[in-house]
């Protein structure tokens, strides 16, 4: 589970977090205003081909102590969206093992990556990732979630907001708190339109799933959200299980500079022609070539020599 979650950098953006000290992976969770805090850890088990989680739900106080079976069946539906637990890898895990980079992957149990099970919820944080270094963006992610129900005691804890939260946040809160700027305006159009169910950002799934839907037909989707560029398009529908088509940002030319053109900025159709030859697992294959180079990686494959 390690390393799903910190392969992403979602584990850093509230509601999301990660404990070292505890392995435990915490989700901040709701059911319309009720809250409750997720956390899953790996059970101790013998085998390293299968691992078994251990998952508590704690209920906000302020509602008691029961949680109902449906709620509890939702919960643990999104969470295993969210590990990509429902995803098969089979095929990509085949493909790795004959690869020289990419042949320690299944051995560290990466190639899943953590996203939220809501992609409204993911489509606000890539609006807050584009143009502004990571450091920034966490800042704004973690600012627009405390517009969302908090649990009792704990307001550093909330669950991500509704896009009507988000509206009555305001503009105001989005520039002077989160400090949006520019992307104020896109944050609040996304809002109203998901809001007024002229988009619903979740159908997508279904689309996804569809082999008749076409990437490209996604990609054009994801482009019709005002402040959504053909990068971040991209890089969402990999959120949604397709990764043919590379999301090209600033990393991903420091990257393949260093490791695979000796310095020397490659372009756009030269880091097309390095990773072709994965097809339709490109992306994800670009993006754990580079994770296999920072230092939580290293700690992992170093922990299983």
């Amino acid at each position: 589970m390690k390393a799903t979650v910190l392969s992403h950098g979602w584990h850093e953006c509230a509601p999301m977090s990660w404990s070292e000290g505890g392995s435990c992976f915490q989700l901040i969770e709701r059911d319309r205003d009720r809250v409750f805090r997720v956390c899953v850890t790996e059970a101790s088990t013998r085998s390293r081909a299968k691992k078994t989680l251990d998952v508590s739900v704690d209920t906000d106080v302020r509602n008691g102590t029961l949680i109902e079976d449906d709620v509890l069946d939702g919960i643990v539906t999104r969470l295993r969206f969210t590990l990509g637990l429902d995803l098969d890898l089979s095929e990509f895990y085949v493909m790795c093992d004959g690869d020289d980079v990419l042949s320690v992957v299944p051995s560290i149990g990466a190639g899943r990556m953590i996203r939220s099970a809501s992609m409204t919820e993911n489509i606000l944080k890539a609006l807050c990732s584009t143009n502004v270094n990571w450091t920034q963006a966490v800042k704004m992610i973690n600012r627009m979630c405390q517009l969302g129900p908090n649990l009792t005691h704990f307001r550093n804890m909330s669950a991500w907001p509704t896009p009507r939260e988000i509206l009555k946040g305001g503009k105001k809160y989005l520039s002077d708190v989160c400090r949006l700027g520019y992307r104020c305006d896109s944050v609040l159009k996304f809002c109203d339109d998901v809001a007024s169910k002229r988009f619903d950002p979740d159908s997508l799934k279904t689309l996804a799933n569809d082999p008749d839907v076409s990437s490209e037909d996604l990609v054009k989707m994801f482009r019709e959200i005002d402040g959504i560029g053909p990068t971040s398009a991209n890089y969402l529908i990999g959120f949604l299980g397709r990764h043919d088509r590379l999301a090209i940002d600033s990393a991903t030319y420091a990257h393949v500079a260093k490791f695979h053109t000796r310095g020397k900025k490659p372009t756009a159709k030269k880091i097309e022609r390095i990773y072709a030859k994965y097809g339709k697992w490109k992306n994800k294959a670009c993006w754990l070539e580079n994770w296999l180079t920072w230092d939580t990686a290293r700690g992992l494959v170093a922990e299983q020599e």
